[in-house]
C-alpha cells in the first residue's frame, strides 16, 4: 500500500478542515456577541452604582442639614433655659443629655470616619492596555473566515480590557460608598441622640 492519501481521503480531510473552521468561526461570533452583551451589562451596572452613590451623597448632605437645624434648636433651648433662670451647668442638665460642644465634637469625629482614604480623595487613574488588533488565529486556510475570526477575537480582547477597567472603577466606587455608609450610620445615630436630648431639655422646661 502507498503512503500517499488518495484523492478521496484528501477530499475528506479538506471537508473536515472546513467544518472545523466553520465551527470555530461560529464560536468566535458567539464570543463576540456575549462579550458585547457583557459590556452593556457592565456599563448599566456602573451607571446604577453611580446613581446609588449620588443618593448616598444626598442622604449624607441631608443629615448634615438636620444637624445644623438641631444646633439652631439647641441655641433656642439654651435661650429659653436662661429666660427661665435655669442653671446651665452640666451637673444640672437632664441626665444623659450632652452639651452643644460635646455634640459638635462627636459630629466632627463622625465626619472624619473613612474620609481620608486614597479612594475617597484621589480617584485612581487606571490605564487600559491596548489589545492587539490581530494575530489571535494561527493561519491554516488563510481565507476570509480566519480574517473574521481574528477580528472577532480582537473585539473580545478589547471588551475584556474594558471590563477590567469597569471592575476597577466599580471597586473604587464601592469602597467610597462603604465609607460613606459608615459615616451615614454614625451621623444618623448622633442626630437621633441629639433629638432625644432636645426633647429631654424641652420636657425639663415644661416640668419646671
Amino acid at each position: 500500500m502507498s503512503g500517499r492519501n488518495t484523492p478521496r481521503e484528501l477530499e475528506d480531510i479538506q471537508i473536515r478542515a472546513d467544518n472545523i473552521t466553520n465551527d470555530t468561526l461560529e464560536v468566535t461570533r458567539q464570543m463576540k456577541k456575549i462579550a458585547a452583551e457583557t459590556r452593556e451589562i457592565g456599563a448599566a451596572t456602573a451607571v446604577n452604582l453611580n446613581q446609588q452613590g449620588e443618593q448616598l451623597d444626598n442622604i449624607e448632605g441631608r443629615l448634615d442639614e438636620i444637624n445644623d437645624d438641631l444646633k439652631k434648636a439647641e441655641k433656642h433651648l439654651t435661650g429659653m433655659e436662661k429666660c427661665c433662670g435655669m442653671c446651665l451647668c452640666p451637673c444640672v442638665r437632664p441626665s444623659g443629655v450632652k452639651g452643644t460642644k460635646q455634640n459638635d465634637a462627636a459630629w466632627k469625629k463622625a465626619q472624619k470616619i473613612n474620609n481620608g482614604s486614597t479612594v475617597t480623595t484621589q480617584p485612581q487613574n487606571y490605564q487600559k492596555q491596548q489589545a492587539a488588533t490581530s494575530g489571535y488565529v494561527q493561519r491554516i486556510t488563510n481565507d476570509a473566515r480566519e480574517d473574521e475570526m481574528d477580528e472577532n477575537l480582537a473585539v473580545v480582547a478589547d471588551v475584556v480590557g474594558d471590563l477590567k477597567m469597569m471592575a476597577l472603577d466599580m471597586g473604587d466606587e464601592l469602597t467610597r460608598q462603604n465609607n460613606k455608609l459608615d459615616r451615614i450610620n454614625e451621623k444618623t445615630g448622633l442626630n437621633v441622640q441629639r433629638v432625644r436630648d432636645a426633647e429631654a431639655r424641652t420636657q425639663k422646661l415644661l416640668d419646671d
